[in-house]
């Protein structure tokens, strides 16, 4: 069993002050036997040295990563630091932090991160949080995907680094106080973790019910529908203009990669010219497709619903939430409706952390009742302990 505490400071500047008190929120002399944290802040608590610290003052280990905007502890905002710490007599923690990933094959690498932090644990792990950094040359998709290779098929939960630019070129992922652009951070759990994952991308009166089939691609890019072009099968539903396509990013594709799960929502990261769409998750041949409406009372509706949820179960001693951060944007001026809304629902219930993400990653059930590993895009996605 895990137990969770969370605290949160909002002091970028003051070294100490930050560090006393997230310190004083938690109860450390209270923790179990093994304990690991996760850390999510403003880009700006890295540079003053913050993050550096208080890794530096707690005594385990810690992963993290820099966001638009996170909550715990009944606060929310951009400028936010929030800290986690799962404790637990019986389930084993081991964290790893790797070489900068490049584009293409990086399948060595994450061997090269997983083995080591594998060999520390009496056995096989039961899940992975895993944070990946956000890369010009290669999907976070196709990361995890080399990386549920790797780790042979172990749950994957988890997030891509962002922070408050257009192209998020100062986020970073963290580990012990270091940070790093192209890294990827994880925590190993071993034992009896009892983790249960809740997805919510779009409500289902906001997907079109017409489905349609991947006819030809490549990895994550989209190139025919139903055997026709992908920009000439858009136009059949009135999403194209003047040969191109209009509001790209706030389009879903919602790709159904069978064995009984739901579908996942998957966003176009860009049109190459020759009319193929770059998607935010792999699109395989013959997947089914539909495309789905994402709009400000989605949004808090779909917020809502994963909320209370996670909240429905028995003995929760903590929720883990990455919502997509496309959420937020898509919510502008009123950016931080959605984490209030969470806050609300949550009040003091359980301990909790939330983190914008540049890329969900959570496992979906099957009607085998198996969990499979994928990516999101535009989606809520929560992990209760």
């Amino acid at each position: 069993m895990i137990k969770m505490q969370s605290a949160y400071t909002a002091e970028i500047d003051d070294v100490d002050e930050a560090v006393a008190e997230i310190l004083g929120q938690l109860d450390l002399g209270g923790a179990l036997k093994n304990s690991v944290g996760i850390l999510t802040c403003y880009r700006e608590y890295v540079d003053t040295g913050v993050v550096e610290e208080l890794c530096r003052r707690v005594p385990f280990d810690v992963i993290g990563c820099t966001t638009l905007g996170n909550a715990a502890g009944g606060k929310y905002g951009m400028e936010m630091l929030c800290f986690t710490v799962l404790t637990s007599d019986d389930v084993t923690f081991s964290t790893a932090f790797s070489a900068p990933l490049p584009g293409g094959d990086v399948t060595n690498l994450l061997e090269d991160a997983y083995g080591p932090a594998r060999a520390r644990l009496p056995g096989d792990p039961s899940l992975i949080v895993a944070i990946l950094p956000v890369m010009t040359e290669a999907s976070g998709a196709m990361v995890m995907r080399q990386l549920d290779t790797v780790c042979g098929g172990v749950p994957l939960y988890g997030t891509l680094s962002c922070d408050h630019t257009l192209n998020y070129e100062p986020s970073l992922t963290i580990w012990n106080g270091q940070s790093h652009r192209y890294a990827m951070a994880m925590i190993l759990m071993h034992g009896n973790v009892n983790a249960k994952f809740y997805v919510t991308a779009l409500p289902d009166q906001n997907i079109q019910k017409q489905r349609a089939i991947i006819t030809e691609s490549e990895g994550c890019l989209l190139k025919k529908v139903n055997d026709i072009q992908l920009l000439d099968y858009l136009a059949t539903l009135g999403l194209t203009k003047d040969g191109g396509l209009e509001a790209s990013g706030s389009v879903p594709f919602m790709v159904d990669y069978g064995h009984g799960t739901k579908p996942v929502a998957l966003g176009m990261y860009s049109i190459t010219p020759e009319g193929y769409a770059v998607c935010g998750g792999e699109v395989p041949t013959g997947a089914g497709l539909s495309i789905g409406l994402i709009d400000y009372v989605s949004i808090l509706e779909t917020a809502e619903s994963t909320v209370r949820n996670a909240l429905s179960g028995s003995d929760i001693n903590g929720i883990l939430m990455f919502p997509c951060l496309t959420r937020s944007l898509m919510i502008s001026p009123n950016s931080l409706d959605e984490m209030q809304k969470v806050t609300e629902l949550i009040d003091k219930k359980v301990p909790y952390m939330l983190c914008y993400a540049g890329g969900e990653i959570c496992p979906i059930y099957g009607e085998d009742g198996k969990a499979y590993n994928r990516f999101h895009n535009y989606t809520f996605t929560a992990c209760v302990f």
